[in-house]
């Protein structure tokens, strides 16, 4: 099934986790896709997992999504070479959170800049490009954390909220313009900043039943089960569905 032969899809955070699992499996259904992280070593891992023959469909760019200049520079070169951006995945983000009174102020400035401002910024110069062509597919990367809180996620909770309700705004504004916006809400899934956040609490064996309690399906996602649900989203299969924060969590948030 190839449902985005030759589409422009650009996805940021793209060279680990949730945002690699979903360049490939945009490449296996025949995308051209631009590759954007600030690791450049990563985004050299993702092209080796690459066949040779889908190298010329991979346009790999290093930035910094949270600054409007270089946002502005790299949709410029990924109009150069390719003309176009089909489906935008917002996904770069990170987690560096506690309570209010023990967070620095550069603590929130970077969590509120790098998971919020970088959507902003992406979206701010894709959305005219789609616009022209009278159609697009915007998917952002919020959590679980954007629709229910937890404790000493002061930073982490308030940017992934704002995701969700910046999603739907955005779902409105551009409705007109035939261009879908949604967002995926990951619970724990099995990436490298999850595993980070499962080290600083003892690791996996120690934190495993609590996961298991939280997420009914009793085990962490993975990587491909978030991509799969964004391909979902993008996808003319998801063509009457736009604002909705669709929950990726092992039934975390129903209970």
């Amino acid at each position: 099934m190839e449902r985005f032969n030759d589409q422009v899809v650009m996805i940021t955070g793209a060279a680990s986790g949730i945002g690699k699992a979903t360049a490939l499996l945009f490449l296996e259904e025949n995308a051209r896709v631009v590759a954007v992280d600030i690791d450049r070593t990563g985004l050299d891992t993702l092209l080796e997992e690459i066949p040779e023959t889908k190298h010329e469909r991979v346009l790999p760019m290093v930035a910094d999504v949270v600054h409007l200049d270089q946002v502005e520079q790299m949709v410029h070169r990924v109009v150069q070479q390719w003309g176009r951006v089909d489906v935008l995945f917002n996904n770069a983000g990170i987690e560096e959170t506690d309570s209010i009174t023990n967070t620095t102020e550069a603590m929130w400035d970077r969590q509120i800049t790098v998971n919020l401002k970088s959507i902003f910024a992406c979206s701010k110069f894709v959305i005219p490009l789609m616009q022209e062509a009278g159609h697009g597919a915007i998917v952002n990367t919020a959590s679980i954390e954007g629709v229910v809180a937890e404790p000493r996620g002061a930073a982490y909770v308030a940017s992934k909220g704002g995701i969700v309700m910046l999603t739907k705004e955005m779902a409105l504004s551009y409705a007109t313009d035939n261009i879908r916006v949604n967002c995926v809400c990951p619970g724990w899934i099995d990436t490298p900043m999850a595993r980070r956040s499962i080290d600083k609490h003892g690791g996996l064996e120690m934190m495993m039943p609590e996961i298991q309690r939280l997420q009914p399906l009793g085990r962490l996602g993975t990587p491909q089960e978030v991509a799969k649900a964004v391909l979902f989203l993008a996808s003319e299969d998801a063509s009457f569905i736009t604002g909705t924060a669709l929950m990726v969590d092992g039934g975390y948030t129903a209970q």
